[in-house]
């Protein structure tokens, strides 16, 4: 049971939610169910190739996960582009039939309006999947002797997987999920899976794990959800700069627009927009690797359990740009709360952040901008920063709303249509991320369960992508493509008398150049498994890691190979 202060603690922020969505106007309909889609489902693919091929007018991918019957709306108006396009285009078809194999029942709704009036029902497998990753070479990992960051590398070559443990070696995974509906409004959504290898445990892991579940209650255009829920925000295509999958999802409270929605008045103008907000708690165990108590190296007690709150809005003035802002603030925990309500009022809008003897903060903001170029090639150029903490010395006046103290940086080019049929497209992504990008101190880093909650790419480190990918009898993608990635440590020796005679980190740098080859194989019905839709994804890697860790001494060749098939029963569901 909990706590009646912990109890009226969430009762307030969920009161808070409710009012930050009251500027969104909501149009005059009841609810519906809304199943998240797990951030590796092919249904993204196809969206974005949808997108890219400039066949969809509200797509806003820079917030996700989306819900289902989002995505069953997107694929209605991509059809319904197509159909009014000059020229027909077998691969859009193919995008397009692929969804409504995936999405019918959703589709279903909409083409008949019955997208609030569906009855109770219950799909007990939604998908069901089994990996197969084969891991070699050394792990990175960022532990300082100050407390600022204790973070370790999940799979190497294989970020953004949800924090599953892996061993070096063969590991095999098997995940499923399922939802139920009821009462037209009340959906429970679950996905769990089973993880490592079958011989031995990963250490520091448990083998079975629950990637996600919640509890979404739809009221009008808004899903307010309990649970754990995947979190991908930005414009990076390899990883999102502000929130990613790369960790473990962690349990939060979220509210987000089911559909994008035009804001009243004046701001009718941003075009349609959606927004996500949430609250959650990160776990208890942040100590640094010395494993010396934080108060002796710094002063300041150790904290566990942070809140964490973070916002997001992403609007499409034009049809050619997008536009959008992140804004997140870790506070709070234990021995770290010494403020009233009012000072949690504060901390959880980010308009008074207080100060760090009596509850310290750490503060991300981020601008994105996503523009098109229809007459070359439809390429699409975007870019975003996030800086972290405020510049409350620097601009006393204004200074405390602006986390952009050190900024951080992604960007690229995507030309969907490299050659005239549009099968092949092109894409260049660069990534610099500064010293203070999850480092903080008092143990407020930005880390769950031990992972990097953003970009895996860690903090002082810059990457540059190249990839080239090519659709085949428009049912088979293969992307080929090359990085190349710096790393520098990010802190200094403050504790010399702290470090142990092996301590890693020296002053070199860490570089490493690598190849990938991934292959798509979209959704396909297997008759003989009672027409369920199967999947098949896959990667292989090699990477070669000069001065791994900051070693001058250690040098790495790291290999990974996944291979991924899914089931989705589309038959099996019951309804009453």
């Amino acid at each position: 049971m909990l706590s009646h202060q912990r109890q009226t603690l969430f009762v307030r922020v969920a009161l808070l939610l409710v009012v930050f969505a009251l500027p969104v106007p909501r149009p005059a309909q009841a609810s519906t169910y809304v199943v998240f889609i797990p951030l590796d489902s092919p249904v993204y693919d196809e969206l974005d190739e949808l997108d890219g091929l400039g066949y969809l007018d509200s797509y806003l991918p820079e917030i996700k996960p989306i819900s289902r019957v989002e995505a069953a709306r997107l694929t209605l108006e991509a059809e319904r582009n197509l159909k009014e396009a000059e020229q027909h285009e077998s691969l859009a078809d193919a995008m397009l039939n692929a969804l409504r194999e995936e999405l019918g029942e959703e589709i279903g709704w909409l083409r008949s309006n019955a997208e609030d009036l569906q009855p109770t029902m219950i799909h007990p497998i939604d998908r069901i999947e089994a990996q197969y990753i084969y891991s070699r070479g050394v792990r990175d990992y960022w532990k300082t002797n100050n407390n600022t960051l204790n973070a370790a590398e999940g799979t190497p070559l294989m970020p953004n997987n949800d924090g599953l443990p892996t061993a070096t070696g063969s590991n095999e995974i098997g995940r499923g999920s399922g939802w139920v509906g009821i009462g037209g409004f009340l959906t429970g959504y679950g996905e769990g899976a089973i993880a490592g290898p079958l011989t031995r445990d990963v250490p520091g892991y448990n083998r079975a794990q629950l990637i996600s579940g919640e509890a979404v209650v739809s009221l009008g255009n808004n899903a307010i959800s309990f649970g754990q829920e995947e979190t991908a925000w930005g414009t990076g295509h390899y990883a999102p700069l502000s929130q990613s999958a790369n960790a473990q999802p962690f349990p939060a409270l979220r509210l987000q627009t089911i559909h994008p929605r035009y804001l009243p008045w004046i701001l009718r103008y941003l075009g349609p927009g959606r927004r996500e907000i949430f609250m959650g708690q990160l776990d208890h165990d942040r100590l640094g690797n010395l494993g010396v108590p934080l108060r002796e190296q710094t002063g300041l007690p150790v904290v566990s359990r942070p809140w964490i709150v973070g916002h997001v809005l992403a609007f499409k003035p034009l049809p050619w740009l997008e536009l959008g802002m992140t804004r997140v603030i870790l506070f709070g925990g234990r021995n770290n709360d010494h403020y009233n309500f009012s000072g949690f009022l504060g901390r959880f809008t980010g308009l008074n952040t207080g100060r760090p003897n009596n509850g310290n903060t750490h503060s991300r903001g981020g601008l994105f901008m996503r523009f098109r170029i229809p007459w070359l090639r439809n390429t699409i150029v975007y870019q975003e920063m996030v800086g972290a903490d405020n510049l409350t010395l620097e601009i006393p006046t204004v200074g405390r709303f602006m986390p952009f103290l050190s900024v951080s940086e992604q960007g690229g080019v995507y030309v969907p249509r490299l050659t005239e049929d549009g099968l092949t497209d092109l894409r260049f992504e660069y990534t610099i991320t500064s010293p203070q990008y999850v480092t903080h101190g008092q143990s407020l880093f930005w880390t769950y369960k031990g992972q990097l909650m953003t970009d895996p790419l860690g903090p002082n480190a810059s990457q540059v992508n190249l990839q080239v990918g090519r659709w085949i009898n428009n049912r088979y993608k293969v992307d080929l493509g090359a990085f190349y990635t710096e790393q520098a440590r990010s802190f200094s020796t403050d504790f010399p008398t702290l470090l142990p005679p092996n301590y890693p980190y020296q002053t070199t740098k860490e570089h490493s150049v690598g190849v990938t080859l991934d292959v798509l194989r979209l959704p396909e019905r297997v008759h003989r498994l009672a027409d369920s839709l199967a999947t098949f994804r896959g990667r292989v890697a090699v990477e070669y890691s000069d001065h791994t860790n900051y070693d001058p001494a250690q040098h790495s060749v790291r290999v990974m190979l996944m291979m991924s098939t899914s089931l989705s029963p589309t038959g099996l569901s019951w309804k009453w």
